[in-house]
């Protein structure tokens, strides 16, 4: 594998204005108090947004708008995960039934990354691991995380193999320094169809979700790597395409994030779709 296939040179970037607000949740929210306007900025890395969500909860396509908005701006620089937690409401994959139309899309690990950050109020957001809270600081806090420089760099080359149903993943990190992290492996996919309760309190049983996290691939606490500077770490890994009565994974629209977070947050983050 070569470095040059994997890595990106970053550009140099300007900084951002930290904004506060007030806290929200699946409460309705006036469409004037949702978003905030902020000095633009040019990145210099790549964060990750973990959007905790659920598919009852109103609120929650508020909070997908303002992800898909700096996906939509900032490109390969914002990966966005939506976990659908656990609780009231989210709808776990176990009361799945394709005949009927009922799709749930909480997961196992969904369910315990929710708890470990205490299970609070959704929507809920983490960026890059070090700042949370609710969707109408995402947009400001974002834009400063995207100017703060990292000493990493990660590459992926996920493959999907039809014939064994698998999707193999060879991950590579190039770090400018010693340092030492858990590295996450996450499967996500788009173009899910699905319900999901709206802003004016109705069901949309069309509703399309992206980002959605299907599973981690190296284990929900990922693994502990130790990098040393300049010396690249090469993992691979191998997981099923899913295809059961809870899920139906379509391998032309999954997609591997891969990230190092350290006792500060984290690191770096790369997401590549699965070649099929």
């Amino acid at each position: 594998m070569k470095n040059n296939t994997f890595f990106r040179n970053s550009i140099l970037g300007a900084s951002a204005i930290l904004l506060s607000s007030a806290m929200v949740s699946c409460d309705d929210i006036a469409s004037d108090d949702r978003y905030f306007e902020v000095e633009d900025i040019t990145p210099v890395r790549t964060i990750l947004i973990e959007d905790y969500t659920g598919q009852l909860c109103l609120n929650c396509p508020n909070a997908h708008e303002v992800m898909e908005s700096l996906e939509e701006k900032y490109g390969e620089n914002v990966v966005p995960v939506s976990i659908h937690a656990s609780g009231s409401l989210a709808l776990n994959r176990r009361v799945t039934n394709f005949e009927s139309g009922r799709v749930g899309l909480g997961t196992p690990e969904g369910a315990y990354y929710y708890g470990q950050i205490g299970s609070p109020a959704l929507p809920y957001g983490i960026i890059n691991g070090s700042y949370t809270g609710q969707f109408d600081t995402w947009t400001s806090n974002a834009k400063i995380q995207l100017t703060l420089p990292s000493s990493l760099q990660i590459g992926i080359n996920p493959v999907a193999d039809i014939a064994s149903n698998e999707v193999k993943i060879d991950v590579e990190l190039m770090p400018e320094k010693d340092m030492e992290g858990q590295l996450m492996v996450w499967i996500i996919e788009n173009g899910i169809v699905a319900q999901q309760l709206m802003p004016d309190k109705t069901t949309n049983k069309e509703y399309v979700h992206n980002n959605v996290f299907r599973a981690a691939v190296n284990g929900q606490d990922g693994e502990t790597v130790k990098l040393v500077k300049d010396q690249s770490h090469h993992s691979s890994y191998t997981i099923e395409i899913r295809d059961n009565k809870e899920e139906k994974w379509n391998p032309d629209n999954l997609y591997v994030v891969a990230f190092l977070k350290t006792s500060s947050g984290v690191e770096q983050v790369k997401k590549a779709k699965v070649n099929v």
